[in-house]
């Protein structure tokens, strides 16, 4: 659909590079925080509080390998296969009003991105009455407007970083500068910083230092476009393509083990039984939750009422002697206490 729908295509791409945590998007920038922030910890004292947050940086890391498998599965298989239905075919691009909306928002998720040493200082405002710890002196040092001698910032830390290219842009941005850095401690004085403003800049020279080069390097040479291969395949049908099924097989496979998903085999064979029409394969997904928690409590439940309703047997004997013996025991509890 992204022939038919080129903008929406492009705002759902943003999007999608977003929340997968891809730089220089803004979904990066607080994925990148969050991580370190974790780091950190390793100046804390308590092994254990250092073994916690071991495991929630790894599970962040998987969170966002699987963050981005899903988004690459979700872009690709909505604008980048071929159509699977008459209205997939006849699609349009959405009215301009429901353009604009996605149009602020993928500018906003960009803008963020790649200048957050000036959203960082915006939520400090907010931030800084409650923690009373400015957010925007700890992660925005001001490689812009430090002066010489500053005792926060020695001549040392301005100096290694500035042959680093910190500074760069210091007379023509306006600001407190473009890095967002993570100081250690005297213990442990490892810096931790990263600039998605000046990895744009980057970006862009070495996207564009490619695409000149290849220009340059195929001026000379002569493109005949031809149909497509297509394995001796005159034409390559919707149901031959990649599906967002496959694509996703092999995380599947993987986690597999840990949900174990019931799977029903619903096959329909010719009347000799030699060939088959169609298989189908129903998926029926249990949560892990409802699997190990839920389903065991809902278990124990039914069996005790199973027990108890064998005391229901409708006969009046039954009864009867339940009472008896109730009696019985009533007597016996009150001659002792």
């Amino acid at each position: 659909m992204i022939k038919v729908m080129p903008w929406t295509g492009l705002f759902f791409l943003v999007g999608a590079l977003s929340i997968a945590s891809l730089p220089p998007f803004n979904g990066f920038v607080s994925e990148w925080l969050t991580l370190q922030t974790m780091l950190q910890s390793a100046a804390l004292e308590s092994t254990e509080v250092k073994i916690v947050f071991a495991l929630c940086g790894a599970s962040l890391a998987l969170t966002a390998a699987l963050a981005l498998t899903c988004f690459v599965k979700a872009f690709a298989m909505s604008f980048l296969g071929i159509a699977r239905s008459g209205k997939a075919k006849k699609a349009v691009e959405v009215r301009r009003s429901m353009m604009i909306p996605m149009g602020m928002l993928a500018v906003s998720c960009l803008l963020f991105g790649i200048l957050p040493t000036y959203v960082i200082p915006v939520l400090d405002r907010t931030i800084s009455p409650l923690t009373h710890v400015s957010i925007a002196d700890e992660l925005v040092p001001p490689f812009f407007t430090v002066a010489k001698g500053d005792p926060e910032y020695s001549d040392a830390f301005v100096s290694e970083f500035h042959d680093l290219g910190a500074q760069t842009g210091r007379d023509i941005i306006p600001g407190r500068g473009l890095v967002v850095l993570h100081r250690g401690t005297e213990r442990n004085p490892v810096v931790f910083a990263m600039s998605t403003s000046y990895t744009v800049i980057m970006l862009a020279l070495l996207l564009g230092g490619t695409f000149i080069l290849v220009r340059v390097l195929t001026k000379s040479r002569t493109v005949t476009k031809r149909p497509a291969w297509d394995g001796g395949v005159r034409r390559l049908l919707p149901e031959m393509t990649y599906t967002a099924t496959g694509f996703s097989n092999p995380v599947r496979v993987i986690f597999e083990a840990i949900f174990r998903s019931s799977m029903f085999d619903d096959r329909k064979d010719t009347i000799a039984v030699h060939f088959r029409t169609a298989i189908g394969n129903k998926r029926k997904e249990v949560h892990i939750i409802d699997r190990s928690v839920f389903q065991p409590i809902g278990k124990g439940i039914r069996s005790i009422a199973s027990l108890l309703g064998r005391m229901h047997t409708g006969s009046v004997n039954v009864y009867a002697t339940y009472v008896l013996i109730s009696l019985v025991v009533v007597l016996i509890i009150h001659a002792f206490f």
